[in-house]
């Protein structure tokens, strides 16, 4: 069965086209200067979702116009993009050669480590100075490198100037901000359970992209409406019993930072973060035209820019001397939660030590490492692919590995190749 055809057969399904009627054939030409460009053979989306047959347009478009790897999208797939607007500014100092503040056998070991595992980029910023930085498989520094999982540390770090602004408090039943649960239960999950992932909402069975029908995750990732994709998320159990990474988490969390402060988060995160670091532009995926940012995956950001992070986390949010992020708010999403002391508020954290960490209580462990590590301050924004940024405050270190899943990953290797020599 050819794309067109999976496509109106999951459309019967569902009963989002009507029988006996046959969508016309997508167009193939590519629209005028469309951003990004569309590959041939991919259905123009901006004709696309003014089909009156479709009833969800756009994600009838992208699953019609599915990238070869779902996990690894082609750029066309990001469309459209809410743009994170940067101002580029220079990069943080390179160490000299031979001159670097870590030892070079550890970062040689780091490299050569990182080099076997299928790594894109590896950069090792060390007391405010790059002291390593590679690329592999086509990699370039510019880049937009898609974070995967790396974005859902961004949202809870974008919280802070609602909290810092007075928008909103942790404690606060999400129900005040998410009006269409104002008379539900889940309205009375707190925005802090919500950023540390005891919300007590569902963790959907995970479903291949070929099952459509009831695939609520497929939806969030794909539906041209975020906002109604994450507030279909049923109540499992009671906020606080249980710690699971649910999809909806971070989608949700923006929903109320936007709603508490009345921007866009693509729109706060540029003006308060992402300008401020000399930051280049970056992107979400907007859900539609007109839409909001679908945040719990997959922000674009040069591998450059993803380092930048870490290190603003590393020196409490201040950035050349200057308070970027709220005083005391990258401590905050390092606090162990009283449910995980592996995970804080949007950050996950490498002790106490853990052989095997989960996502999810009571179910089996999905980060492997071999040792603790050899700082006890480690903190983590994690994405799949092990694409992973390390930061660790009291050796003025970070490490962003961005590269591909593999068999024999170890959680310690680079931070302890490091710290080790």
């Amino acid at each position: 069965m050819n794309r067109a055809a999976a496509t109106l057969a999951a459309g019967l399904l569902l009963g989002l086209v009507a029988p006996g009627v046959v969508p016309a054939a997508a167009p193939l030409a590519t629209p005028a200067q469309p951003v990004p460009p569309m590959p041939p053979g991919v259905a123009d989306p901006t004709q696309a979702i003014t089909d009156p047959v479709y009833r969800d347009p756009v994600f009838w478009w992208r699953m019609s116009s599915l990238p070869k790897d779902v996990y690894e999208p082609d750029a066309y797939f990001y469309w459209p993009p809410a743009v994170v607007e940067g101002a580029p500014g220079p990069w943080l100092p390179l160490a000299a050669p031979g001159r670097t503040s870590l030892p070079a056998a550890g970062l040689e070991a780091a490299a050569a480590w990182a080099e076997a595992r299928k790594t894109n980029a590896l950069i090792i910023i060390h007391d405010g100075k790059v002291q390593l930085e590679r690329y592999w498989n086509g990699m370039t520094p510019g880049e937009l490198a898609n974070g995967r999982a790396l974005t859902r540390s961004i949202t809870p770090m974008v919280l802070g100037f609602a909290v810092a602004d007075g928008r909103l408090a942790l404690e606060d039943p999400i129900g005040r901000y998410v009006t269409e649960w104002k008379d539900d239960p889940r309205g009375a999950i707190t925005v802090r359970q919500l950023a540390q992932n005891v919300s007590g909402l569902e963790v959907a069975p995970s479903l291949p992209v070929t099952v459509v029908q009831g695939n609520k995750d497929l939806c969030l990732a794909y539906c041209g409406d975020v906002v109604r994709a994450a507030l279909d998320y049923e109540r499992a159990s009671a906020p606080g019993t249980r710690f699971e990474v649910a999809q909806e988490n971070t989608q949700l969390l923006a929903l109320v930072i936007e709603r508490a402060m009345g921007q866009p988060i693509q729109s706060i995160l540029s003006e308060r973060v992402w300008k401020p670091i000399g930051a280049a532009n970056a992107a979400f995926q907007m859900d539609r035209p007109g839409g909001v940012a679908r945040v719990m995956c997959c922000m674009r950001a040069t591998p450059r820019d993803w380092a930048r992070v870490g290190w603003l986390l590393a020196q409490d949010g201040r950035w050349n001397g200057r308070q970027v992020l709220p005083a005391g708010w990258a401590k905050t999403m390092g606090t162990p939660s009283a449910r995980n002391p592996n995970f804080g508020l949007g950050l996950w954290l490498g002790s106490p030590y853990v052989a095997k960490r989960a996502y999810f209580e009571g179910q089996p462990g999905v980060i492997p490492q071999s040792e603790p590590f050899l700082a006890d301050d480690v903190r983590i924004m994690e994405g799949g692919g092990f694409r992973t940024i390390f930061i660790v405050p009291s050796r003025k270190l970070v490490i962003l590995r961005h590269g591909q899943q593999v068999a024999d990953w170890d959680n310690a290797a680079l931070v302890n190749a490091v710290l080790r020599r």
